[in-house]
C-alpha cells in the first residue's frame, strides 16, 4: 500500500527472514517480475540479478 512505502518495512522483514534462513540454505533465490517496485530493496540486501527467465502460463479455453 502506498501509505506504507518508504518506511523500511520490507527491508526489515526481509532482513529478519534472511537471518533465519541463511544458516539453513547454502543459496537463497528470489524470483520477481521484471520491473518490480521493490527491486532496489533486494539489490540493497545483497541479491544480484540472475538469468532472465520467461515463463508463459495460461488457462486453456477448452477444458
Amino acid at each position: 500500500m502506498p501509505t506504507y512505502r518508504g518506511r523500511g518495512l520490507a527491508t526489515r522483514m526481509l532482513k529478519r527472514a534472511l537471518s533465519v534462513l541463511k544458516d539453513k540454505y547454502p543459496v537463497l533465490r528470489l524470483y520477481v517480475m521484471e520491473g518490480n517496485d521493490a527491486e532496489s530493496v533486494y539489490l540493497n540486501l545483497g541479491f544480484i540479478p540472475g538469468v532472465l527467465e520467461i515463463q508463459s502460463m495460461y488457462i486453456p479455453l477448452n477444458q
